[in-house]
């Protein structure tokens, strides 16, 4: 934390995307956001930035990984309509794996989707000192 991060300045639109999409600290872009597979760290390590503004901070998260993972499988459901029938089975096992699927696919995000909701959220409004 020996560094000075400027408070005032922004970076542009797609410096925040790049460093949601690679789950870095929105105002220095070198810190990690997360330690381990789903748990978030609570700090910047290096910078110092909180990233916990407030309780339920993450809700909008939980939307971009509703809109993801429903654009995902969808997707997926067409090309899979569009390739010959090679899978013969019931509709009701099929349903089963479309439903684990979509579960797994959600589950999978949910770094990325706080990562992106986070820098958005930075860059829209800078915050410096916790709230």
């Amino acid at each position: 934390m020996s560094e000075s991060f400027p408070t005032d300045g922004r970076t542009t639109f797609i410096e925040s995307l790049r460093r949601g999409f690679r789950l870095r600290c929105p105002r220095c872009g070198l810190g990690r956001l997360v330690q381990g597979v789903f748990r978030m760290r609570r700090e910047c390590p290096v910078c110092g930035l909180d990233y916990f503004r407030e309780p339920g901070y993450y809700v909008g998260a939980m939307i971009i990984n509703y809109g993801i993972t429903v654009v995902l499988i969808v997707a997926t459901y067409l090309l899979a309509g569009l390739m010959p029938m090679k899978w013969h089975s019931s509709p009701d096992l099929k349903i089963l794996v479309w439903i684990a699927a979509s579960i797994i696919v959600s589950l999978c995000l949910v770094p990325l989707s706080r990562s992106l909701w986070l820098a958005v959220d930075y860059w829209v409004e800078p915050w410096t000192e916790k709230v």
